[in-house]
């Protein structure tokens, strides 16, 4: 029974380290929740990208949804502003200047339907 005690105390901590800690999209970019979807942020020089994926990661079309990128970079607020691009499997902006590979900040993502939701990046 001690032995089993343990086991459940371990997956439930471990559990809760997942439900808060930051993932890590299939592109190595930050994985958040943003509304109703997940969104993964990927970042390259200036290059800005978004993959949008419903509930269960199931990849979603980037056509008609925008979004708005605000990058804590050396200090200073980045905002890029992100448009579906010509495949339509991502939105994509490009930024004033270079972007580390890893980014904290917010993005906010305005779906089909008109509403607009937010997600930390940590």
């Amino acid at each position: 029974m001690r032995k089993f005690l343990t086991i459940l105390a371990f997956f439930s901590a471990l559990s809760l380290a997942q439900a808060h800690g930051q993932r890590v999209g299939p592109r190595g970019g930050a994985l958040v929740h943003v509304g109703n979807n997940h969104v993964e942020l990927v970042t390259a020089e200036k290059q800005v990208e978004i993959f949008i994926s419903d509930a269960f990661d199931k990849p979603l079309a980037a056509k008609g949804y925008k979004a708005l990128a605000i990058l804590a970079v050396d200090g200073k607020s980045v905002r890029v502003t992100l448009e579906p691009s010509p495949d339509g499997g991502k939105l994509i902006g490009v930024a004033p200047e270079a972007l580390p590979a890893k980014v904290k900040g917010a993005v906010q993502l305005t779906g089909v339907d008109g509403k607009t939701s937010t997600g930390r990046i940590n």
